[in-house]
């Protein structure tokens, strides 16, 4: 049940699970540089973490917890797990479970692997009232955002709103739709607050819009590199005019 729990809601980021033997599942994601798709086989546990012996540097009751050195090292599917309980203390209105979530978020999005599972499990949590519902974003995580390598995060961020908007209208499924809308939106409200913190939001965004709306004009003022990753990404995908249409459409909402 865990596992479908998580292969649905990745799907609303074009992330997909599937058996590849009776211990271990294969995950199936766009490649860090957007140009290719990868595929990579991962052990699956019911506590997804590549260590059972490493004891949390909480308390007794904070058991669940990572501990740093797992927050800031795990592959990627014990960082699925970890991501679930960091997301619980965002939840909470507590200086303690504040100044925990500060210590692991910080630990897990200094590597590509933490910021995919972190947005993957804030991004899709059920409910319509939870930490990334909010206005604003909350603390711990804002703070950990500003530690982060921008050249991972903000490419990492765009795709948490292109994808699950792509995924919006790409699915048949009207629930499993309304789920990817509300990941886009909640992606979108990271992305604005990354957009006044870093230039290459703009950038990044200015190249998509253009991708999604077939402009291919000479423009002076755009990052042609850019646009060249996008046009990549979108073609590993598969984006035809609906998803595009809606993608440039959500990238005006950041203007």
């Amino acid at each position: 049940m865990r596992l479908h729990r998580i292969a649905v809601h990745a799907s609303s980021l074009g992330l997909f699970l599937t058996r590849a033997s009776s211990s271990a599942f294969t995950l199936t994601y766009a490649s860090s540089g957007g140009s290719r798709i990868a595929r990579n086989t991962f052990p699956f546990s019911r506590r997804c973490s590549s260590s059972s012996s490493h004891k949390s540097a909480a308390s007794e009751s904070d058991a669940t917890l990572p501990t740093i050195e797992q927050a800031a090292k795990d592959p990627f599917m014990a960082q699925l797990s970890h991501a679930g309980e960091i997301c619980a203390l965002l939840e909470k209105s507590d200086g303690k479970a504040s100044t925990l979530a500060s210590d692991l978020l910080a630990a897990q999005l200094s590597h590509k692997d933490g910021i995919r599972a972190l947005f993957a499990t804030y991004l899709t949590g059920e409910g319509d009232d939870t930490a990334a519902d909010r206005e604003e974003i909350p603390e711990p995580l804002a703070g950990a955002m500003h530690k982060a390598d921008m050249n991972l995060l903000v490419p990492l961020a765009c795709m948490n709103v292109v994808m699950p908007t792509a995924m919006s209208s790409m699915h048949t499924d009207p629930e499993l739709s309304a789920n990817a809308a509300r990941t886009a939106r909640r992606g979108i409200r990271v992305l604005k607050y990354l957009q006044d913190k870093n230039e290459s939001v703009k950038t990044n965004c200015d190249a998509i819009r253009a991708v999604a709306a077939g402009d291919d004009t000479e423009n002076c003022d755009r990052d042609e590199e850019r646009v060249e990753y996008w046009t990549k990404f979108f073609e590993n995908y598969g984006y035809g005019e609906k998803e595009k249409e809606g993608i440039a459409q959500a990238m005006e909402t950041l203007s």
